[in-house]
């Protein structure tokens, strides 16, 4: 009974592991998609996970959020900071800093 037990904690997190790994790859890819959209740089090739919470939907439903940061550059000098948020595999918002010089 132990043994089933193990085995089935280890199967849950393996679920949880591969589920997480999917929606920050969903990340990515809107995050790379949104600097290919506005004519920028997407740098370091990753998203980082920020913050996990819950927060009220338009309808007034709560949802559970992950909020991934990206970073971005006009020439490659100066750094940009964007955000992903997502609601559990869709991205729902992206936000992105405004560069001071014309892009």
């Amino acid at each position: 009974m132990m043994n089933l037990l193990i085995i089935l904690a280890i199967a849950l997190g393996l679920g949880f592991w591969l589920y997480n790994s999917r929606i920050s790859e969903q990340a990515h890819k809107t995050a790379l998609k949104a600097c290919q959209d506005a004519y920028v740089q997407n740098l370091d090739g990753y998203v980082a996970l920020k913050k996990v919470y819950f927060d009220k939907g338009p309808d007034g439903k709560w949802r559970f959020l992950r909020r991934y940061q990206f970073e971005f550059a006009t020439d490659g000098a100066k750094r940009y900071v964007g955000h992903v948020i997502m609601q559990g595999r869709w991205p729902i918002i992206v936000e992105m800093e405004s560069p001071q010089e014309p892009v």
